[in-house]
């Protein structure tokens, strides 16, 4: 992505944040991101052609190789909750892809990418012996749905309570953990206490 078109993704997903995806003006877009609105329309010609590029250059930071040990899951998961952190008008107001078809597929296709991701990475854990054998191909999809599921869980908690109520990603990374840690075998636990509990 170019130097013009990443300023003006980073202006706009800050708008998005504060106000909300659907209050925000192409116009208040450009004066963010201190360009005029036509080169705003000439890089991204409607504002769903703009959220479609944020969501993609999302995609784009995580490892396309699933990781293959404790180190590598917990940087996929910290990865995961900063992403949505960092774009949580997205999964706050679900009509920003629901009313744009088009959208709603790319959300689609990208929550199972990311998915598949996670469940592939548990799987990988089981083959190098750091995860228990016992842990069943559907136990892991059940993992990972509830993992994946507690993100968007985690944004509505926190947009809907007082700050002192808020939950921080640390404190969520933690609890993701406590959902894998009952499956670690002995190597796993050894794992996690240097690449994990250390930090």
């Amino acid at each position: 992505m170019d130097v013009t078109k990443s300023q003006i993704c980073k202006a706009a997903k800050e708008l998005f944040n504060e106000k909300g995806y659907q209050s925000v003006s192409m116009r208040q877009i450009a004066g963010a991101a201190k360009i005029s609105l036509g080169t705003l329309t000439y890089h991204y010609a409607h504002k769903q052609d703009l959220l479609g590029a944020i969501m993609d250059s999302t995609i784009k930071t995580f490892p396309q190789m699933p990781p293959r040990n404790i180190a590598g899951l917990h940087l996929l998961l910290r990865q995961l909750l900063e992403s949505v952190e960092d774009a949580r008008f997205y999964f706050n107001d679900p009509s920003v892809y629901r009313d744009v078809p088009v959208l709603q597929e790319q959300r689609d296709v990208n929550v199972s990418c990311l998915f598949g991701l996670l469940e592939t990475a548990l799987s990988n854990l089981v083959k190098e012996n750091l995860l228990i054998s016992e842990l069943t191909e559907k136990r892991i999809h059940q993992l990972a749905a509830v993992m994946m599921l507690s993100h968007t869980g985690w944004l509505q908690h926190n947009a809907s309570r007082s700050r002192e109520y808020a939950i921080g990603l640390e404190e969520l990374l933690e609890a993701q953990w406590a959902a894998v840690y009952p499956y670690l075998t002995e190597k796993g636990l050894e794992e996690y206490e240097k690449a994990v509990a250390a930090m």
